[in-house]
């Protein structure tokens, strides 16, 4: 990188090697079931997201991938002047049109297999032994006639030989799976890429399963499966998805596959780089308990040490911990807050309020203020009551007013700091 010394770009390699760290533990011998469209193996990133997924790999995840085929089977089509026949969004496959996926999945099936077998023997990762698997494990069964429309050789999956899959990946192969299937009676019929991922990741009950899309998916970062059903009428793969709510997935990934080192980025930091439906909030609000005291000195004592907030021992935290609330990100305390009675029944004060330099801004200051106050609220009091050093404006922009020292109730006025100088506010909590 321009401008960049060779000192800067080593601390930034021990930095992201540092974040990386846990996750590498983490994911070691984990399921991931990670599946991209045709049209990604067409990027000009493809060859790089292989090797990507060779790392992935050789740090211990058990890796089952998935591709699509709609371009190539298309262009083969094309070629030939036949016809292409849709009914809402999904292929009407007759003969021609099977033969033309089978080819495709041919082609695509000893690509990925070639390009994964040269990334798995580099160097750096050749003595692990890594093997690819790609097979018949999926049974399937006609989609058959839906709005009077014959669906032909287009079909759904009927049986995932998960225990199959499962031995591979117990002996350290990589397994592919392509969008095809069989009936008991030898019928071969075309398959949705997303309906294998679906199945499959609820099959061998994966711990991840993500999606690469060609496109740029201008989602939130986060979603729960109800946001995310508000967002299907925009985003045809979001719709393909919904059904996870049926899977034993927790997460669920949708990455842009034209960032570079997107998998390694999503998986290997703290706050990836895509979007992710889950079933629960991946950031929580709660009251903190004894075991989020290491959390929160981690987080209150920088601003400790600049004078932001009044130093706390940890057995004080421990004898107050009940006042506490805390902000919770992938098992990271990232803001706190606490509220503490005074000798005036009506008021409450704020304090140790602090959200962590990175994850300010997106409104958790603000759901971290609300939740205290609102909490206040329900115990019956008027007034929220803040003494502040360097925040005085933050605070005046959310309603809190200033006041005197004549104004504080008396165990806090018998204990204020004349030589720190807080700032004395007031927030009027409107009644419910």
């Amino acid at each position: 990188m321009e401008g960049v010394t060779a000192q800067e770009k080593n601390y930034n390699r021990v930095s992201f090697f540092r974040e990386a760290a846990p996750y590498i533990y983490s994911h070691r011998g984990k399921t991931f079931v990670i599946a991209f469209a045709g049209e990604v193996i067409t990027t000009k990133q493809f060859q790089q997201i292989v090797h990507d997924l060779a790392i992935i790999s050789s740090l211990g995840a058990r890796l089952v991938l998935v591709h699509g085929t709609r371009p190539q089977i298309n262009k083969l089509l094309d070629q030939n002047n036949t016809p292409i026949y849709l009914h809402k969004g999904i292929r009407i496959t007759d003969p021609p049109a099977l033969l033309a996926a089978k080819e495709a999945i041919g082609f695509l099936r000893i690509r990925i297999e070639n390009l994964l077998t040269y990334a798995l023997n580099q160097p750096s990762l050749s003595s692990n032994g890594l093997g690819i698997i790609s097979g018949n494990f999926i049974t399937a069964r006609p989609l058959g006639i839906h709005d009077g429309i014959d669906y032909g050789f287009s079909g759904l999956v009927r049986k995932i030989n998960h225990n199959l899959i499962k031995q591979q990946l117990d002996a350290h192969n990589i397994v592919l799976l392509s969008p095809i299937g069989y009936s008991p009676t030898g019928e071969a019929y075309n398959l949705r890429y997303e309906e294998v991922a679906i199945v499959a990741a609820n099959a061998l009950k994966a711990d991840k399963l993500i999606f690469l899309s060609h496109q740029p998916l201008n989602l939130p970062r986060e979603l729960t499966l109800d946001e995310a059903k508000t967002h299907t009428p925009d985003n045809e793969l979001l719709s393909s998805l919904i059904e996870v709510s049926e899977t034993h997935v927790e997460r669920i990934h949708l990455l842009n596959a034209n960032i570079n080192g997107v998998l390694l980025l999503e998986l290997y930091t703290r706050d990836g780089i895509g979007s992710m439906i889950s079933a629960e909030r991946f950031e929580l609000l709660r009251a903190a308990n004894i075991g989020d005291i290491s959390g929160i000195l981690e987080l209150i004592r920088p601003l400790e040490n600049a004078g932001i907030l009044i130093e706390r021992s940890r057995e004080q935290l421990e004898l107050e911990i009940s006042n506490f609330h805390i902000i919770i990100r992938d098992q990271k305390i990232i803001g706190c807050a606490a509220l503490y009675n005074t000798d005036n029944p009506q008021i409450a004060e704020l304090s140790c309020f602090a959200v962590q330099p990175h994850y300010r801004g997106n409104n958790r200051g603000n759901k971290l203020l609300k939740h205290v106050a609102q909490l206040a609220q329900t115990q019956g009091k008027t007034k929220l009551l803040v003494l502040t050093t360097q925040t005085t404006d933050w605070f005046r922009e959310r309603g809190f007013i200033k006041g005197t020292i004549e104004e504080l109730p008396p165990n806090k006025k018998s204990l204020y700091n004349y030589q720190r100088n807080s700032q004395i506010l007031f927030k009027p909590l409107k009644e419910n």
